[in-house]
């Protein structure tokens, strides 16, 4: 299986809290990250579509998006964009995120160019349930084999075949491809794997070892 985003790493993945202000200055060798959420609710009230998200924490936050002036249109909530994909329960993935409007009392909330944000449909909870099966399940692509997510053998890579839906994982036969669609899941899991391919397409470096640090706020601060 290819490495799937660990999105339990707070180095990777960090908690809304612990996200840099927009003012702070965030040293050039810190890691790519990415704030994830878990979309429960559309909070639009402006011409800015504006979602209540959970974070990996389940703390909430405010996701607003910036959409291009040119395309916004006056007086129309959500300035007339088609926010239909943000549904409740999708995830959303956004890069480098940062947060705004920050003073005593009130936490901020996080803006994003509407380009920018991924969307991945299941929740921040199942990601992470997907992400430990995977590393129960999965082998190194390394050393040549696989293991078949219905029978759970583990098998020479060149003996298996490969979901043509999202390439991400492997089955025996026919027989346990047929299992692994409709008992093991894989049915519901497919176009997640598929959007979190595109979400991540060079998966390997969300995979870093335990003991990268991200810095802490007084250091973005004080650089």
């Amino acid at each position: 299986m290819p490495p799937f985003p660990d999105f339990t790493n707070s180095t990777l993945f960090p908690t809304f809290a612990s996200l840099p202000l927009v003012t702070d200055n965030v040293p050039p060798d810190t890691p790519p990250y990415h704030l994830i959420g878990t979309i429960s609710e559309n909070m639009t009230l402006s011409t800015s579509p504006t979602f209540i998200c959970k974070d990996p924490s389940d703390s909430p936050l405010a996701l607003t998006l910036r959409i291009p002036a040119a395309l916004v249109k006056a007086g129309v909530q959500g300035g007339g964009y088609d926010v239909s994909g943000f549904k409740k329960g999708f995830a959303v993935v956004v890069p480098g995120a940062r947060r705004s409007g920050v003073s005593e009392g009130k936490q901020g909330f996080v803006e994003i160019p509407v380009g920018e944000v991924k969307i991945i449909p299941a929740s921040v909870k199942k990601l992470i349930e997907m992400g430990d099966k995977g590393k129960v399940v999965g082998r190194s692509e390394s050393e040549g084999r696989e293991c078949c997510q219905a029978c759970r053998k583990e098998i020479e890579t060149v003996k298996l075949s490969r979901c043509k839906g999202c390439e991400s994982v492997w089955y025996c036969d026919k027989n346990c491809q047929m299992m692994g669609w409709s008992e093991k899941g894989h049915k519901s899991e497919c176009r997640v794997y598929r959007a979190v391919n595109a979400a991540f397409p060079d998966r390997r470096r969300y995979q870093v070892k335990a003991n990268v640090q991200r810095p802490s706020q007084s250091t973005y601060r004080n650089t």
